[in-house]
C-alpha cells in the first residue's frame, strides 16, 4: 500500500479528488445547512429559529449511523461503489427541498423539508468516512498536511466566489420562487462534476477483500481499545458539542437581529476566505514540521476567543463584526486543519474507517443535543434583561459565550493530554 502512495495513479487519483471536493464545496457553501443562500430560502419559507436548530441537528443525529457504515463496506468489497450509490441518494433528496414548496403548504411543509434533511443526511452517514479513507489511500504522509490543506483551500475559493454573488442575487431580486429554483438548478452541476470524479478514481479494495469481517461488539469496542484514541474521542464530542451550540445561528442571527444585508455578510465572509486562502499552507506546513499539539493549542485557543468575540456583537456594537469574522476564519482553518490531522495521526491504517465511523457516531449525539440546548436558552432569555461590561446581553449572546469559552476549556484540556502522550513516548 505504501508504494501505491507514491505511484504516478494516486498523483491523478489526488487530483480527481481534489475537483470532487472541489465540487462538494460549491454545493455544501450554496446549499449547506447555515449558508447564506438555504438560511435565505428558508427564512423565505416561514422558518424560525427553533426550526433552524432541528435542521441543525439533523446531520449530528443521523451521523450516529457512521459507527455501521464499514459493513456496507464490507459487504460491497468497494469502496467506490458504496460512495457513489449513496452520493447519489443524497442528492436525490436535497434537491427534493426545492419541490416541496409547490407540493405542500402549511404547517405540515416544514414537516416535509425536515424529512428530506434527515433522509438526504441518512445517506451521508451511511456513506461513513468511505470518501476520506479512500483518498487517504493515495496521500504520503510527508504531504499530507499540505494535501489536506489545499483541499481547504478550494473550498474558500469556491466561498468567495459563491458567497458574493449569491449575496447580491438575493438583495437585488425580491425573494420569490424562481430566484431559489434557479440557483438550486445550478448546483446540479456541480453535483454531476463531484460524482463523475468518483467514477473516474481507482477503487482500493485489497484490504476490504481480504479482511475479515467486523463483528458488531468490534465496531463499539475496537476504537475502545485505543488509548489514544480514546481521548481524542472525548475531546471530539465535548469540542463539537460547544461548536454545534452556536455555528448554526451565526448567520441566521446576522440576518435576523443584526438586520445585516446579504451582500454585506457576504463580502466580509469573502475577505476572511481571501485571508484563509494565504494561511492554509502556513498551517499545514507548521503542523506536518513542528506538530500538531502545539498547532491545536496556538490556533484553537484563539478560535475559542474568537468565538467569544461573537457574545460582543448586537447592533450597538455591529462595528465589530468584521473584525470578529476575520479573525475567526484565520483561526478556524488552523485549527480544522489540526484535528483532521490528529483524526488521521491517532489510527492505524487496517482499522482508519471503523475508528472514524465510531468517532463521527459519538460525536452526533452530543453534536445534535448542542442546537437544542442553545435554542432552549435563547427562548428562555426573551425576556430577561442582562448587562456585561454595560453591554446588553440577548439569549444569543449568551450562547456565544458559553459556546466559546466551551471550546477553550476543551481544546486546552486536549493539548495538555497530547503532551503527557508525547513525553511519555
Amino acid at each position: 500500500m505504501e508504494q501505491l502512495k507514491y505511484s504516478g495513479k494516486a498523483k491523478k487519483n489526488r487530483r480527481l479528488f481534489l475537483l470532487s471536493s472541489f465540487s462538494t464545496s460549491f454545493y455544501n457553501n450554496m446549499l449547506g445547512t447555515g449558508s447564506i443562500l438555504m438560511t435565505s430560502y428558508l427564512i423565505y419559507l416561514g422558518a424560525t429559529a427553533k426550526d433552524i436548530g432541528i435542521l441543525a441537528a439533523i446531520p449530528s443525529l443521523t451521523n450516529v449511523l457512521q459507527v455501521f457504515s464499514v459493513k456496507l463496506y464490507e459487504r460491497a468489497k468497494s469502496r467506490k461503489k458504496v460512495v457513489i450509490l449513496l452520493t447519489v441518494l443524497q442528492y436525490i433528496f436535497f434537491y427534493l427541498i426545492i419541490v416541496v414548496p409547490k407540493i405542500v403548504t402549511g404547517k405540515y411543509q416544514m414537516i416535509i423539508l425536515i424529512g428530506c434533511f434527515l433522509f438526504g443526511n441518512l445517506f451521508i452517514a451511511a456513506r461513513g468516512s468511505g470518501v476520506l479513507e479512500w483518498n487517504n489511500f493515495f496521500v504520503p504522509n510527508e504531504i499530507k498536511g499540505k494535501y489536506y490543506s489545499n483541499k481547504n483551500l478550494l473550498g474558500n475559493l469556491v466561498y468567495i466566489i459563491i458567497s458574493l454573488i449569491v449575496g447580491k442575487i438575493l438583495d437585488s431580486y425580491d425573494s420569490n420562487y424562481q430566484t431559489y429554483l434557479i440557483l438550486f438548478l445550478i448546483t446540479m452541476f456541480f453535483t454531476a462534476i463531484e460524482i463523475t470524479g468518483y467514477l473516474k478514481v481507482n477503487d482500493y479494495k485489497e484490504d476490504l477483500i481480504n479482511k475479515p469481517k467486523t463483528s458488531l461488539k468490534q465496531l463499539f469496542t475496537q476504537p475502545l481499545l485505543n488509548r489514544h484514541y480514546r481521548y481524542f474521542m472525548l475531546f471530539s464530542l465535548a469540542w463539537n458539542f460547544a461548536r454545534s451550540m452556536a455555528t448554526p445561528y451565526y448567520t441566521f442571527y446576522s440576518k435576523t437581529v443584526l438586520t445585516l444585508d446579504y451582500t454585506y455578510i457576504a463580502l466580509i465572509g469573502s475577505i476572511t476566505c481571501l485571508i484563509k486562502i494565504f494561511v492554509a499552507n502556513p498551517f499545514g506546513s507548521a503542523g506536518d514540521k513542528k506538530g500538531w499539539r502545539k498547532l491545536l493549542l496556538f490556533a484553537g485557543m484563539l478560535f475559542a476567543l474568537t468565538n467569544i468575540g461573537w457574545g460582543f456583537i448586537n447592533n450597538e456594537t455591529v462595528f465589530l463584526y468584521p473584525a470578529v469574522i476575520i479573525l475567526n476564519g484565520i483561526f478556524m482553518i488552523g485549527t480544522n486543519i489540526t484535528i483532521f490531522n490528529l483524526n488521521i495521526e491517532l489510527t492505524d491504517d487496517q482499522n482508519r474507517l471503523l475508528f472514524f465511523g465510531f468517532n463521527a457516531s459519538i460525536t452526533a449525539v452530543f453534536s445534535f443535543i448542542g442546537p437544542n440546548i442553545a435554542y432552549y436558552l435563547m427562548d428562555r432569555m426573551k425576556e430577561v434583561n442582562m448587562s456585561l461590561f454595560n453591554l446588553q446581553i440577548n439569549g444569543y449572546q449568551l450562547v456565544f459565550f458559553i459556546s466559546g469559552i466551551l471550546q477553550g476549556i476543551f481544546i486546552y484540556l486536549f493539548a495538555l493530554y497530547l503532551k503527557k502522550m508525547q513525553h511519555k513516548e
